[in-house]
């Protein structure tokens, strides 16, 4: 049967992590409500004059700078020629012809590296919302501005499209470039892919793919187109240069249209635009805030921390989460210790309040304290589930939570031995069972040292202590 090459390149558009618009002082606040964050400027009033959002032409720079670009030193707008319904002007001010970067790369793992075509900056376009019979207009987005990152048809497959996604997301939020927030659309990916005969220098029809709202919806939809264009192709059947979009629920792609060419967009230089001129202490002053990148963070780690790559994989996969952790390594220096409720509980506690990290109030010191207690025995592992919730929305003081509680660990054998005589004494029956073989009568037994005690004994020395005691009470009998 006849093999084939996949060749996939993608195109990225990022939000970029401004306050106002590209071209105008509106909001770009997500929470707004439809069309209140408009003015004439990105609403396309005629006699209307855009204005350079300066924070945007940093950001993109800074992006350029992180993907290794060349960067252009003049650049210039241009009018992107089309209508749709969410378009005010019927027209987008993008870069076509002179791109604020050109001939990057971003290295993925230590033996793939993808090659970055272009950067430019541009408008976004407004927000269909369609209900049964009619469809409603938000212009809010009109005029947010974007990055659209283009790699070169250098993937080679889906799962390496996947890993660029993934690491390119981790760039953009550690140098403070966006949010990347995708469940708010400030971060979009269309995939072009084509198929060709294994080890051919010619490429195939290229397809685009749409409508893709996860990085596993991308992987999903390329799998499909894989085997889609596979099957035409042994059928000696032609591909459709197209733009098809992906349906998440039935798992399919669906022609949309056939694919614009550049022409048909009629660029031409914005008018009401000048050109511009990037200065050299312009990129100097970008270029501090690109220090240490996601891959050389997760080499470090695994060096310094002794934890495994996916534990690692999970700590770095945001910059908020791996400061956070670092700094609680550097109160308690026992990152495996660290890792253990960080990667459990904590995690779990973030994910209840939708990883909104404004909401978090614990500190790295707290975290820690919590960690090096239970560690030490002064607290056992319900008591750092419970400070742990008490703390994450507050940051009271640990110490503070755990006298209000009555949380701190009956760690004394004096105190816990009286517990477990009275565990034994009252559950007779029970203790001729663990006499008789039963193994999990211990574990009973254990519960109710737990129960008389309130969950603070010391679990491990509870067992022990009873483990004991009922030997001693077996040699008598």
């Amino acid at each position: 049967m006849l093999e084939f090459d996949t060749v996939i390149g993608l195109e990225v558009h990022v939000q970029l992590k401004t306050n106002s618009k590209i071209f105008c002082a509106c909001s770009t606040n997500f929470e707004s409500p439809p069309n209140t964050n408009i003015c004439p400027i990105c609403c396309g009033y005629p006699g209307v004059l855009p204005v350079l959002n300066k924070k945007a032409l940093e950001l993109a720079i800074r992006v350029c700078l992180a993907l290794n670009c060349k960067i252009n030193k003049r650049i210039y707008f241009e009018r992107k020629n089309y209508f749709y319904p969410d378009l005010p002007k019927n027209y987008q001010i993008s870069q076509y012809a002179l791109p604020i970067g050109e001939d990057g790369f971003l290295k993925i793992s230590s033996t793939k590296t993808v090659k970055i075509k272009r950067i430019h900056l541009e408008e976004d376009a407004g927000k269909l919302i369609h209900k049964d019979t009619y469809s409603l207009v938000d212009f809010n987005r009109a005029g947010i501005p974007l990055l659209e990152i283009v790699t070169y048809p250098d993937l080679d497959n889906p799962d390496q499209a996947f890993e660029f996604l993934t690491q390119l997301k981790l760039f953009l939020q550690y140098i403070e470039a966006s949010s990347c927030d995708m469940e708010k659309g400030l971060l979009r990916c269309d995939a072009n892919i084509s198929l060709k005969p294994k080890g051919s220098f010619v490429l195939g029809t290229k397809v685009e793919l749409k409508n893709m709202n996860t990085f596993r919806g991308v992987k999903d939809a390329l799998e499909y187109e894989v085997e889609r264009q596979k099957s035409l192709l042994l059928k000696n059947e032609n591909i459709l240069q197209e733009t098809r979009l992906w349906d998440q629920t039935k798992k399919k792609t669906f022609p949309m249209r056939t694919k614009e060419e550049a022409h048909d967009y009629r660029y031409f230089p914005e008018p009401d635009l000048k050109d511009f001129i990037v200065s050299q202490n312009l990129i100097e002053e970008q270029k501090k805030f690109i220090t240490e990148t996601p891959l050389q963070k997760k080499e470090r780690f695994l060096k310094t921390y002794g934890l495994l790559e996916k534990e690692i994989d999970t700590i770095i996969s945001d910059v908020w989460l791996a400061n956070f952790f670092e700094e609680a390594v550097k109160f308690y220096p026992q990152p495996k210790e660290i890792a253990n409720w960080f990667l459990g509980i904590f995690l779990q506690n973030l994910s209840d309040l939708h990883y909104n990290y404004n909401e978090v109030k614990i500190s790295p010191h707290n975290f820690s304290t919590i960690v090096r207690y239970f560690c030490e025995g002064k607290i056992n592992n319900l008591a750092v589930k419970k400070i742990l919730s008490l703390s994450i929305s507050t940051d009271k003081n640990v110490d503070q939570i755990i006298n209000e509680e009555g949380l701190l660990q009956v760690s004394k054998v004096d105190e816990l031995i009286n517990f477990v005589n009275e565990a034994i004494e009252q559950n007779s029956k029970v203790v001729s069972d663990y006499f008789s073989g039963r193994k999990e009568a211990l574990e009973f037994l254990v519960g109710q040292i737990m129960k008389k005690t309130k969950g603070k004994a010391n679990p491990k020395m509870a067992r022990e202590l009873l483990e004991k005691s009922l030997k001693e009470k077996k040699n008598k009998i």
